[in-house]
């Protein structure tokens, strides 16, 4: 179950690098963060939403994740929630990778904006 957390990890650490990446060689329209959790962590610290601070935020983030799974939060149903959570975190920013480089909406973002 160690293999499959780190592999969701780095799924999770290259789909944002990814939206990031297109997001500033793309840049059709300002960056919005579209996670209510780093959207709510920017307005406290009072900063612009950055695709590049916004990927850093979810490198860390993911790196805590990982160390409680390995420290704290040992059980397994803990590690087969992160996965899930994983896929969907995933799929989100690999739909929002897609409509930033195609600059058009498709079913995820449609979703999200909703």
């Amino acid at each position: 179950m160690d293999l499959i957390t780190a592999l969701i990890a780095l799924e999770i650490i290259a789909s944002k690098f990814l939206l990031s990446y297109i997001s500033s060689y793309r840049p059709a329209r300002p960056y919005e963060e579209n996670n209510p959790l780093l959207r709510l962590v920017f307005k406290k610290l009072n900063m612009h939403d950055d695709e590049w601070v916004s990927f850093f935020f979810t490198v860390l983030l993911t790196g805590i994740c990982l160390y409680l799974l390995s420290s704290v939060y040992t059980a397994p149903a803990f590690a087969a929630m992160f996965v899930l959570a994983g896929f969907y975190t995933t799929a989100l920013n690999l739909g929002a990778a897609h409509s930033s480089y195609f600059q058009r909406n498709n079913f995820i973002t449609r979703r999200l904006l909703r």
